[in-house]
């Protein structure tokens, strides 16, 4: 039985624990109140250029590439156009496993960040996980990002002439037309752009 399962059997143990806590409270709002003064230079310096969004997704990330052949491995040999579907399942079901975290403020986490922590927004996810389809291959794969009231994301990919969309932080995926698929998908967005790492495409409203 490890430490923090014991049970407490003396009120000095006890009160060490309750003190523990209190400092992880107190160091918590510490950083609440560092994250809150900086916001907006934080959110400055995080701010990215349609170049530097592609850029984030990266098929040659060593997490990216590590993944990716793991998953490969299972199917040997891993055949593109009969072992791509079932893997892009696996990738989605990795990345879905990952616990969805929102961030107080706009910040960015690369694959290496978000398997440290074990946790990412589910944009961090959507960039992961495009980057992993295309490690796996498929270059038809991208972030669509949807823009209303606040921003809504998923990943697509085509295979075989059928577009695939994917719930990041959950286990949904839908397949048809890509226009359906994005009408059904973000039908209340007013803004609606996808990108890969070579690709930035205006889908509804921007400059129109």
């Amino acid at each position: 039985m490890t430490d923090e399962f014991k049970p407490i059997s003396k009120s000095g143990e006890f009160i060490e624990r309750r003190n523990e806590i209190n400092i992880l409270k107190d160091k918590i709002k510490l950083l609440e109140l560092i994250i809150d003064r900086y916001r907006s230079t934080i959110e400055q310096s995080e701010t990215k250029t349609i170049a530097d969004i592609k850029a984030m997704v990266n098929p040659k990330d060593t997490e990216v590439k590590q993944l990716s052949e793991e998953i490969k491995t299972k199917f040997k040999p891993y055949i593109y156009e009969r072992d791509f579907l079932a893997a892009a399942k696996e990738a989605h079901e990795c990345i879905r496993r990952i616990r969805t975290i929102r961030t107080p403020i706009d910040f960015w986490l690369a694959p290496k960040d978000i398997m440290k922590l074990r946790g990412g927004d589910p944009m961090d996810k959507s960039i992961f996980l495009c980057s992993l389809l295309i490690a796996l291959d498929n270059y038809d794969s991208f972030v669509v990002v949807g823009i209303n009231d606040g921003t809504k994301v998923a990943v697509s990919f085509k295979f075989k002439d059928t577009w695939y969309f994917v719930d990041p932080t959950g286990s949904e995926m839908i397949s048809g037309k890509k226009e359906e698929l994005v009408q059904k998908w973000m039908s209340e967005e007013k803004d609606i752009y996808e990108f890969n790492n070579i690709h930035y495409n205006q889908i509804k409203g921007g400059m129109e």
